[in-house]
């Protein structure tokens, strides 16, 4: 597999579109027992080469555009369906629990009402908590993809975040995502991938932030039973990430009967926007021969 230059002059020019997918956006309903409320998702169907459908799901405070470069690359060989969780990105901001169970919840309205053949699931730093709390209840999906992930998230993060959290406002927290964007990408992430990430982040508001902390990342602790996953996993990470470093993955790979771990070089926490063609061609490769191993059907090309 060759890593090709992650950055044309053409990509850091679309960087400049925040949205370059708000066409594809619609609004879709989730109605649970707890909850009535409306999220957005972007479903690329444009009949691709194969009958499979990959559904990514993101991390605290981003939202869908964090998977752009996936979004992009990818849509020619899989169906991808992307969206905001509640609170971030274009969804609903209500105030709520914002905790695991909405947005297990969540997860199992958008299958539900997309019907999406052959699932994979990936999910980014927050997002694999969701992906996998689905797959412990849904053994039929194909296989996951998990991406800066740890199977107890409370280990990354010191023991003051929550009390410092709870002592900020709006205000503050537009600036604490200016210098957590910096501190968690490398250094030669190009200014365009950086402005790009930090306006992602700050379209979450601090109600959300501080809730989806508290009651979704640090409810995570889940050493003693990782090992009931069967589906077979992919596990990413970056090198350099601080936030979720590689031993977290170490030990993701090692709880997870099927998976294994692939280590990205030159990249940190946001591996999905500093590395987006070397993840999507990973992602590509391994959801092949996924399809391969299950004699998948391949999609008719018009």
């Amino acid at each position: 597999m060759s890593l090709k230059k992650e950055f044309t002059s053409e990509d850091l020019e679309e960087l400049l579109i925040y949205d370059p997918y708000e066409k594809e956006r619609q609004l879709v309903k989730i109605q649970t027992d707890r909850h009535e409320y409306e999220i957005s998702v972007v479903d690329l169907d444009k009949k691709p080469k194969h009958n499979c459908t990959l559904i990514l799901v993101h991390g605290w405070g981003s939202n869908l555009l964090n998977y752009r470069f996936l979004l992009k690359y990818l849509q020619e060989y899989f169906r991808i369906i992307a969206y905001d969780l509640r609170g971030h990105g274009e969804s609903d901001k209500t105030e709520s629990d914002y905790d695991l169970q909405l947005y297990a919840d969540e997860l199992s309205c958008v299958i539900d009402h997309f019907k999406p053949n052959n699932i994979i699931l990936m999910g980014h730093s927050m997002g694999t908590t969701i992906v996998m709390n689905h797959l412990y209840l849904h053994p039929e999906i194909k296989a996951a993809i998990l991406t800066s992930g740890s199977s107890n998230f409370r280990e990354p993060f010191p023991r003051i975040v929550p009390l410092v959290i709870s002592k900020i406002d709006e205000k503050v927290k537009d600036h604490l995502v200016e210098i957590a964007v910096s501190m968690l990408m490398t250094r030669g992430c190009p200014k365009e991938v950086l402005h790009i990430v930090r306006e992602q982040n700050k379209r979450t508001p601090f109600h959300v932030y501080r809730k989806a902390l508290l009651n979704t990342i640090f409810t995570w602790e889940k050493d003693d039973d990782l090992n009931k996953i069967r589906n077979p996993i992919l596990i990413l990470v970056g090198k350099k990430d601080l936030l979720t470093p590689v031993k977290d993955s170490r030990k993701l790979n090692e709880m997870l009967p099927k998976s294994r771990l692939v280590i990205i070089p030159g990249c940190g926490h946001g591996i999905l926007m500093e590395k987006g063609k070397a993840v999507s061609e990973i992602v590509k490769e391994f959801i092949e021969y996924r399809i391969e191993l299950e004699g998948i059907d391949s999609n008719s090309k018009v």
